[in-house]
């Protein structure tokens, strides 16, 4: 069973701190809890993770692909899975005959639904009312934070 270090009450911790550390494990362990509560749902992290990537408008897979951190040819297997299942549309972009945009489909949305409720049934019962919320306020700051991140 993993301990978890102590946390100071004074000043912000240091990168290399036991804080730092027992945080970054934690992620880890959420990123495991968070891909069985995917493939509860039938697909995995990876590819929920080019769903919500693609979002509400279509993108080039070459910007999905930077923004996913993967290779080509790793995003074209994902891709191929979901599009075999007719959660994503692969489409040749006129104007760049090398160029392919991505699009979400109905089925495609409707894949994240399932997949975000179960992650949140899957994280809710480990904390109380009060460090949920306070996890959802520190979650959405990190998020705008990555949102600034360039690219790539």
């Amino acid at each position: 069973m993993p301990t978890t270090p102590p946390v100071r009450t004074e000043g912000p911790p240091d990168a290399d701190s036991l804080e730092w550390q027992a945080g970054i494990r934690a992620l880890a362990r959420l990123s495991r809890l968070a891909e069985r509560a995917c493939q509860s749902t039938g697909i995995s992290l990876s590819q929920y993770r080019l769903l919500v990537s693609v979002g509400s408008v279509p993108r080039r897979a070459n910007e999905v692909a930077a923004t996913l951190g993967v290779s080509r040819p790793t995003l074209t297997s994902i891709v191929h899975g979901l599009e075999g299942r007719e959660l994503v549309i692969r489409r040749v972009v006129a104007s760049d005959r090398r160029g392919v945009d991505l699009e979400l489909t109905e089925k495609g949305r409707e894949a994240i639904e399932r997949a975000e409720s179960a992650m949140g049934r899957a994280l809710a019962p480990l904390l109380d009312e009060e460090t949920v919320r306070s996890a959802l306020s520190v979650g959405l700051k990190v998020s705008r934070a990555l949102d600034r991140l360039p690219e790539g």
